[in-house]
């Protein structure tokens, strides 16, 4: 849905997007990770037809972007960060303005109007002007507006960001609902816990350029250190336990009643551990791969 091949916009010599490459399948969420100023809302606008690309090339469900920005903007839907509200207008009312610039007919947009707010449960709020509404409320219209025109391609310019944690579960549940419809999200984002719950894949980008790009559990292979966490059940054999280990395998620590071996390939040396601590009368209650963050793999891959 989503194929961009070299594309690059710089705005000077130091900021901007280059030589990006990266394929966003039907269907699939990902997330777009980098600090602020790394990018990120530049790629979205580029991508979205806001932004006239230096070079490169970048085609959106089957449109190319720089010969036709117009038909681009009509095909999907765009979530930004400061979403715009007409803050005199009702919900329901912004709604069907959308429709009729997306010139949806009256029906037609009535039926997809009802469901928005039945979906998105705003239907008792229909009538209330939006500048009356929390922030939380607000997102949400502005999730609506994004989906009146039912869009394949749906852009997410940091749907998360500044709400209270109820207001973000709720946009989480809404991305996880989009997923199931097949849709195909495009999310920027610099919170790594919601993004690793909101994403299929990810691409992380440091100063205008793509670093790395794939599923999540690709790219914490690709950047976590293996480890073992090895769980026992008496406190007091940890030392014991920490002291044999260092005789076979580097990186043993041991606290309170865990041993964790960092650098162990889990795959090769679980059964091995699992052996020798048995047959030096050590219990143990679990043995289990220690799993990095996307938060851990984010700061090791912007660091390298």
């Amino acid at each position: 849905m989503i194929e961009i091949e070299r594309l690059t916009k710089m705005y000077d010599a130091t900021h901007g997007i280059r030589e990006i490459d990266l394929t966003v399948n039907r269907g699939v969420s990902l997330g777009l990770l980098g600090r602020n100023g790394a990018g990120k809302t530049t790629l979205v606008r580029t991508l979205i037809g806001l932004l006239k690309p230096n070079s490169g090339k970048a085609i959106v469900n089957g449109i190319d972007v720089s010969s036709d920005p117009v038909s681009v903007r009509k095909v999907i839907g765009y979530l930004p960060e400061v979403f715009g509200l007409y803050n005199d207008m009702t919900v329901y009312n912004t709604l069907d303005y959308t429709g009729r610039l997306h010139r949806i007919e009256a029906r037609d947009r009535s039926d997809r109007i009802e469901y928005l707010l039945d979906r998105l449960e705003l239907t008792e709020i229909k009538n209330m002007k939006t500048g009356a509404l929390s922030k939380g409320l607000r997102q949400k219209v502005g999730f609506a507006r994004a989906l009146v025109n039912d869009p394949q391609v749906v852009f997410l310019d940091e749907p998360t960001s500044g709400l209270d944690p109820i207001a973000a579960r709720g946009i989480e549940s809404l991305i996880a609902e989009l997923k199931k419809d097949g849709k195909t999200l495009l999310i920027t984002s610099h919170i790594m816990p919601e993004a690793e719950k909101m994403c299929d894949c990810v691409a992380l980008i440091k100063d205008g350029r793509l670093i790395a790009s794939g599923k999540i559990s690709d790219i914490k292979k690709k950047y976590s250190e293996p480890a073992v966490i090895v769980r026992l059940q008496d406190p007091a054999s940890a030392g014991q336990a920490a002291t044999m280990l260092r005789a076979m395998l580097p990186g043993v620590e041991a606290t309170d009643s865990t041993v964790t071996i960092h650098g162990a390939d889990p795959d090769k040396t679980t059964l091995m551990i699992n052996r020798k601590l048995f047959e030096a009368n050590i219990p143990v209650l679990e043995i289990r791969r220690q799993e990095s963050s996307l938060d851990d793999v984010y700061f090791k891959a912007m660091e390298a």
